[in-house]
């Protein structure tokens, strides 16, 4: 009797939780949405965020309200995020060292990347570009790896600080080809531009923003762009693939939800995301942020979060990388 009582329990609290999903999938959206940001106001990824915002309100008929939550390198957002209700009014924009790169160097996070957020349509791409002084004695990848290999222990490379993008890109570039080089962190890309500029580093990883007004005037070279192919970004720039076969890492970011928001609303979330990075002039005004705009839905967006994870896992523990 009392097992009868309990099944029915069960199987009524299931129904239940069926018809309030589907519930709020068919009237989703009824008030403004939150769309929580890492980082502070004025920089690119907050610029692309209300890119977005502003084209969604539009496309939804709700306010769609950026929200900035910086600190501890993204992990404060992310965690408020992946606590808040999975009803479709919170949305994450997730960027790579969040989901796929932060989790293995530091331990004690409050959230889980894999299991506490659904992915809904990956946003843009930002490819980095391997950049030297003028008077490097380098024009290619190819003499660079070869000048690494005949003087091991003697090149340098800059990142943004220990277990940055950049870094990890330089890790990633010595494990592909042997090379013996040496990582100088700095706090910020500020400083270490200017260490790259004054010929003090060999080459660093770096976006496009802060290299163009010194490509312009002659002070920096790029020898190849750290995507799998060329970016229309600056199309004559080879891939460091072309010259290291699979070699490829960007930055990335995304929209996530918390994990239980209905199927429903994801789908018209990617519908209509994704139908704005289409836009050509959206896709000019984020190249001009030096990022490529993407659209890929949530199975795509799944995948490559899934095959970053295992590679950045990889190469951290391969290198002892931690950054508690």
């Amino acid at each position: 009797m009392i097992r009868r009582l309990f099944a029915r329990i069960v199987l009524a609290a299931s129904v239940m939780g069926l018809v309030t999903a589907d519930v709020i999938a068919a009237s989703w959206p009824e008030r403004p949405i939150r769309l929580i940001v890492p980082y502070a106001a004025g920089g690119g990824t907050d610029i692309i965020a209300r890119l977005l915002a502003d084209r969604m309100t539009a496309e939804l008929g709700q306010n769609v309200i950026v929200e900035n939550k910086p600190g501890a390198t993204g992990t404060i957002a992310a965690e408020q995020a992946a606590r808040s209700p999975a009803d479709g009014y919170t949305l994450f924009m997730a960027a790579t060292s969040i989901l796929t790169i932060t989790p293995h160097l530091r331990s004690g996070l409050k959230y889980a990347p894999l299991t506490d957020f659904e992915p809904v349509t990956l946003v843009v791409y930002q490819p980095f570009f391997l950049a030297a002084s003028a008077d490097f004695p380098v024009s290619t990848v190819s003499e660079l790896i070869s000048l690494a290999k005949a003087k091991p222990g003697t090149l340098t490379y800059a990142s943004f600080g220990a277990g940055s993008p950049p870094h990890l890109g330089g890790e990633l570039l010595k494990a592909a080809t042997g090379a013996d080089m040496v990582h100088v962190p700095y706090k910020g890309g500020a400083p270490a531009l200017v260490d790259l500029l004054g010929g003090r580093v060999s080459f660093m990883f770096i976006d496009a923003p802060p290299i163009v007004q010194h490509l312009a005037s002659g002070k920096i070279k790029v020898l190849g762009v750290s995507t799998a192919a060329r970016t229309p970004l600056m199309p004559n720039v080879p891939s460091v693939a072309e010259a290291v076969p699979g070699f490829d890492f960007s930055a990335w970011f995304g929209l996530v939800v918390p994990t239980g928001t209905p199927p429903d609303v994801i789908k018209r979330l990617n519908t209509v995301v994704s139908g704005i990075l289409a836009n050509a002039d959206v896709k000019k005004r984020i190249a001009g942020l030096g990022s490529d705009a993407a659209g890929e839905g949530p199975e795509a967006f799944a995948k490559l979060i899934a095959s970053e994870n295992e590679k950045w896992r990889a190469l951290i523990k391969a290198n002892g990388i931690r950054i508690d």
